[in-house]
């Protein structure tokens, strides 16, 4: 077991302190008024994260460069003047900013992974503010110059897989072999059930499409979990990741052996260990220490879901394609560089 090598493939990185806090303010709308702390627990930073894996020996981290774009166009839409003639020009300008934030993050990322070689990432894009060009142009642009693949996220854009406006993007990533993440949910009126990508992947069969979060669907293993495990069974390149669902095992939600045979139902060849730092940890923070403040960067959760990787009763064969195997081989990465990885704590 300590031989495993374990790749992360399913993390958020921001660009700094105040972007990991506007993660928690703004994005998820946390702080005193919802009883949450003023400041996160983490912020995400690539410090955090390169410190996270020197403690716990992960020898490569992925991080899904996501822009929450769908929220600041939705927010955007209340500064539109009345006016239709005026109003049309101040959405296509919206429409322009927002996309060049997109843009402007996936720079970001790519300076990121040229300066720590342990470290990639898939590039964010919004097809509501992009044009069908500019989805094109950036996708190409960002995978030439080193982003393993596209990330996207419905509960955010407000659209589901069966959107026309993605049509493009799936036709460019099946022709050129990139992967697709998309987040998931089973919960009431999601629009990121896997089921919405069925229309797609009938017509773009040969699409590597990966599932965040396994489905997450509220009934373990039912709804959009099985959702993914039929997708499974009909396409090839259908995989998913198991982000957020191992902390069912920590937290008592699942057994040990519930979550083996689900993962054997989808299909060990077809998923990805992944821990959504630092999402999860601000999902679940400790519990405050006697002071009041909570100890920062928060980890717990993110140890707690290897904890479970490594101890789960699956084969040493099905461990190391979880662990890593797999998505090396839907990504295309090399072997992961171990430069500044440590000891496990």
């Amino acid at each position: 077991m300590s031989d495993l090598q374990v790749i992360d493939a399913h993390t958020h990185i921001m660009r700094s302190v105040a972007h990991g806090r506007e993660a928690h303010t703004y994005y998820y709308g946390r702080g005193p008024a919802t009883g949450h702390p003023v400041e996160p627990v983490c912020y995400g930073t690539v410090d955090e994260v390169l410190e996270l894996m020197a403690q716990t020996g992960v020898v490569h981290t992925n991080f899904l460069n996501y822009t929450w774009s769908g929220k600041y166009y939705a927010h955007g839409q209340y500064t539109l003047p009345d006016d239709p003639a005026r109003r049309a020009l101040a959405d296509r300008e919206l429409r322009g900013r927002i996309s060049q934030r997109i843009r402007d993050n996936n720079e970001w990322a790519l300076s990121v992974i040229r300066e720590h070689p342990n470290l990639s990432f898939f590039c964010g894009i919004d097809p509501v503010v992009m044009s069908p060009s500019e989805l094109i142009e950036e996708v190409a642009d960002k995978t030439a110059r080193g982003a393993l693949g596209v990330k996207i996220v419905p509960i955010d854009l407000k659209i589901r897989g069966d959107d026309r406006r993605l049509w493009p993007v799936y036709e460019f990533c099946q022709a050129r072999g990139l992967p697709i993440y998309s987040e998931t949910s089973g919960r009431p009126g999601a629009p990121g059930r896997p089921a919405y990508f069925g229309e797609a992947l009938a017509e773009f069969p040969k699409l590597q499409l990966i599932f965040s979060h396994m489905g997450h669907n509220p009934e373990f293993g039912e709804g959009a979990d099985q959702e993914v495990v039929d997708l499974a069974r009909r396409y090839e390149g259908v995989h998913a990741d198991v982000s957020l669902r191992f902390t069912e095992v920590t937290l008592g939600q699942v057994t040990p052996g519930q979550m083996v045979a689900h993962l054997r139902r989808v299909g060990t060849d077809r998923l990805l260990y992944g821990s959504n730092y630092h999402f999860v940890e601000m999902h679940h923070p400790d519990p405050l220490p006697p002071g009041g403040e909570p100890t920062r960067p928060q980890m717990t959760q993110t140890k707690a879901a290897l904890r479970v990787l490594k101890t789960l009763p699956l084969t040493e064969r099905e461990r190391d394609q979880l662990a890593g195997e797999n998505f090396k081989r839907v990504t295309g990465l090399k072997a992961p560089s171990t430069e500044g990885v440590g000891t496990p704590s």
